[in-house]
């Protein structure tokens, strides 16, 4: 089991809420187009799998709503940067009522203010199969979003 050391204890399990909105862009067959993204709501548990570097494995549930509504999950690597700092790369799916599959990488900042810390967020997107996406198209989007990050030593 992970442990941490008394002189820089950092968080064996922690979970993250986030709220994200952002831009889009996607097309096919020579044509393009840059639209606003769906507003993402993303909520994740994280649990400590590696100590040097503290990696983390997360998973959880992801909201899309404003222009249209769906709901999916996402889950992945994270890799604490330093106290403040995390960095996550995984794989994202939006199940109903369409779907779309893709990956998503991205960046959280966090104020340092005790156990639940609040949070900036830099996320990027891309989704390359599913039925909300026209044949051979794929979207890529970047996101900007607030959060609170809550740790458990």
């Amino acid at each position: 089991m992970v442990r941490p050391s008394p002189a820089h204890a950092e968080a064996l399990v922690g979970v993250d809420l986030r709220v994200a909105y952002g831009l889009a862009a996607g097309g096919g067959a020579g044509r393009g187009a840059v639209r606003a993204t769906p507003l993402l709501i993303t909520a994740t548990a994280a649990l400590a799998l590696s100590d040097a570097p503290r990696t983390y494995g997360y998973g959880g549930l992801t909201v899309e709503t404003l222009d249209r509504t769906g709901v999916g999950g996402e889950g992945g690597l994270a890799m604490a940067m330093g106290p403040r700092t995390r960095v996550r790369a995984g794989a994202r799916v939006i199940a109903k009522p369409y779907t779309l599959y893709g990956a998503t990488v991205g960046a959280t900042w966090c104020w340092p203010m005790g156990a639940a810390r609040p949070c900036l967020d830099l996320a990027g997107d891309v989704y390359i199969a599913g039925t909300d996406l026209p044949r051979g198209n794929a979207v890529a989007q970047v996101a900007l979003g607030l959060g609170v990050a809550i740790d458990a030593p």
